[in-house]
């Protein structure tokens, strides 16, 4: 289950190209269980956004849907279809907090007799029923699904945050106060697919008296001892041991240096005795604490007999313009950021009443705070209280691994209060950049190019991964499925083609979307110029005609034109009255002829900002284009060439801000005689 937090940034990481067997990717199959007219059926008219083309609030969730299946089933290998029930209803959306998806795991199965043990399975084990039939080679449970997956349908809705909603977009553009539902439907299907325990941790229970593969890479260092070597008494306490939970997968642990960096920590600068790097959480309300707005001074906030800022802060004048401190206890963490933030304060530290640190949960009885917060342990908070009349701190990193102990095993949650559905079977908060199956969600998460170290732990588990090439049907376009670390441009390249040849409405469309994206990852050096050689060889019209009629609901007819579909403009004519919101597009083109002069194409008059990008033969864009005009704060814009070859020219206005009257114009000089 994940819920909404906000957490710190992350930097996208790159691994090594692996060497792999042959590329059967596992068929994922979306079992749409809502009834006519609500959720994944939901009729609300909806803007296309990001890459999804749906039209309606239920067909863009179906599309995700669909893209998460279609990435997931790019990199794990199975000749056995995964069949997922899925909900887009309202979940739990109150004061206690918002759930945004969750899933339950079904099939579970283990092997106990050696003569029949599938390759690469343990005995008396249990396993996910996706993996199971994976090993098995066939479906051990023909008449159930392998996991059950529901989404808050009523996010954003007057029912359930309002302010919030889903971005539906398939880019990992999320814009800021949304939650990007393709992020969230990976994580929970990274549940289904075998990332998560079975023990009852209120009782410390193995269920049916027998550990899970996921629980058996799981370790408690305070014990030194594997989850399934603990007695029912000790894992009880252990689920609750914050930072002494980790998962000691050999793949997991191989790849962590890939996918994560340096821990961030706050740094007590001055004075000497107080010099220290301290671990720290961040709170789940108010802005990520960075180190541009967290640094500065350190006063404890003092408010009647003690520190911890329950009510108005009584030395106000001391605490503006600096960081407060205040103790944990008594009242909400969110209040004390309130109260702190209205003394002037410029940023907050908590300091816990026990040891180890906690994320600080929001409170929707009070406002959102300006100010970031952060939360380290008792001890660190006494250090830096001591010697607060002088101390000074600052974001930074420290040394290691963030989110790793000594041996380099990843941290799993654990916090010191049972989280029902979150904790065990995530990956703890403190890995950085944050991990998808982290236990909230984290606003920098790119999932669609990313899934850190969540294939690392299904390998170590017994899934198979896609290690080479990604195929288009027979076609290897040389960008890699997946690599040690968790990258997946190969796994992307997948899932757009069949959600572009399936929302193309002919072929022409299909061919000039899958070339745009081609050039646009090329762009964004997310692939190597030789992978761009080897992807474009898998775009030529041959291949893209066997993908479109694979994967396409459109019309392949040889008489469509192949070209961008656009607004013809007529020579010298103006087109008058166009219109257009802000990052928004519209396409033009304009037919020149053999030997004409002077060609000029342009924008002008109305209201708004526009800028202007032409190419020849193709659709441009901001990065690919033959000639642009962008000057701020105008519609007028211009390209004029002398001696234009003969062509199509394609014109593309893109809207720097919303725009309405607006002008285009394509002019030449006719052909000499």
């Amino acid at each position: 289950m994940i819920r909404r937090s906000k957490l710190f940034s992350a930097l996208m990481m790159a691994g090594l190209l692996g060497v792999g067997g042959g590329a059967v990717a596992a068929d994922i199959q979306i079992i749409n269980k809502d009834k006519a007219g609500i959720g994944l059926n939901d009729t609300t008219p909806a803007t296309p956004v990001g890459g999804n083309q749906g039209t309606t609030r239920g067909e863009q969730a179906r599309i995700v849907f669909t893209f998460a299946a279609n990435m997931w089933g790019a990199v794990l290998k199975s000749t056995v279809p995964v069949q997922v029930d899925a909900n887009f209803g309202a979940l739990q959306c109150d004061a206690n907090g918002t759930v945004l998806g969750s899933t339950g795991t079904l099939g579970y199965a283990n092997f106990t007799d050696a003569n029949t043990l599938p390759a690469g399975a343990k005995l008396n084990l249990w396993y996910s029923g996706a993996l199971t039939n994976a090993f098995l080679g066939s479906d051990a449970t023909p008449a159930q699904s392998d996991m059950s997956m529901s989404f808050n349908g009523a996010l954003g809705t007057a029912t359930c945050l309002p302010d919030s909603g889903w971005y539906f977009g398939l880019d990992g553009k999320t814009p800021a106060g949304k939650s990007n539902l393709l992020n969230v439907m990976l994580h929970e299907m990274g549940h289904g697919l075998g990332f998560a325990g079975r023990t009852t941790l209120t009782s410390g229970a193995l269920s049916g008296s027998k550990n899970d593969i996921y629980s058996s890479y799981v370790y408690d260092n305070t014990n030194n001892k594997y989850w399934g070597d603990l007695s029912n008494a000790q894992r009880k306490v252990s689920a609750l041991a914050d930072g002494k939970l980790v998962f000691r997968g050999p793949n997991v642990m191989a790849e962590a240096p890939l996918a994560l960096g340096a821990p961030p920590v706050l740094k007590a600068n001055t004075p000497a005795g107080s010099v220290g790097e301290f671990e720290y959480a961040v709170a789940a309300f108010g802005p990520v604490p960075t180190a541009q707005n967290f640094a500065g001074t350190v006063v404890v906030g003092v408010s009647g007999a003690d520190s911890q800022g329950c009510t108005a802060l009584d030395n106000a004048a001391d605490i503006a313009g600096h960081v407060a401190i205040v103790d944990r206890g008594t009242c909400s963490f969110q209040l004390k950021s309130v109260n702190a933030q209205a003394a002037g304060a410029t940023a907050v530290i908590l300091a816990n009443n026990t040891t180890g640190v906690l994320t600080p949960g929001a409170d929707a009885a009070y406002a959102d705070p300006v100010i970031p917060t952060v939360l380290i342990s008792q001890a660190d908070g006494a250090s830096l209280k001591q010697h607060a009349a002088d101390a000074s701190v600052s974001l930074g990193f420290g040394n290691g691994l963030a989110g790793t102990d000594a041996v380099g095993a990843v941290m799993i949650y654990a916090p010191t209060t049972l989280a029902s559905g979150s904790s065990f079977s995530h990956y703890d908060t403190r890995l950085s950049p944050n991990a998808l199956m982290e236990y909230a969600e984290s606003s920098d998460l790119k999932g669609h190019i990313n899934l850190d170290l969540t294939p690392a732990l299904f390998k170590d588990e017994g899934w198979q991964l896609n290690e080479t090439g990604q195929m288009l049907l027979t076609c290897n376009t040389g960008v890699p499925t997946w690599i040690p670390g968790g990258i997946v441009i190969g796994a992307n390249v997948y899932a757009n083609a069949k959600a572009i040849a399936a929302a193309a409405a002919h072929f022409g469309i299909y061919r000039t979307s899958m070339l745009a994206y081609a050039a646009d990852l090329a762009a964004q050096q997310l692939i190597s110029a030789p992978q761009a050689s080897s992807l474009n060889a898998c775009l030529s019209d041959a291949e893209l005609h066997k993908q479109f009629n694979a994967w396409g609901n459109g019309v392949d007819d040889p008489t469509v034109p192949t070209g961008p579909v656009a607004i013809e403009l007529t020579n010298a004519i103006a087109l008058g009255g166009q219109s257009g919101t802000a990052g928004g597009a519209s396409l033009y083109k304009l037919e020149v002829p053999a030997g004409a002069l002077a060609l000029t194409l342009r924008t002008l008059g109305g209201t708004g900002d526009v800028s202007l990008f032409v190419k020849i033969g193709a659709e441009p864009s901001e990065t690919s284009n033959d000639f642009k005009s962008v000057h701020a704060g105008t519609n007028s814009e211009s390209v004029a060439i002398a001696r234009p070859v003969a062509g199509t020219y394609y014109v593309k206005v893109v809207g720097v801000t919303a725009f309405s009257g607006v002008t285009v114009q394509g002019s030449y000089t006719k052909t000499v005689q």
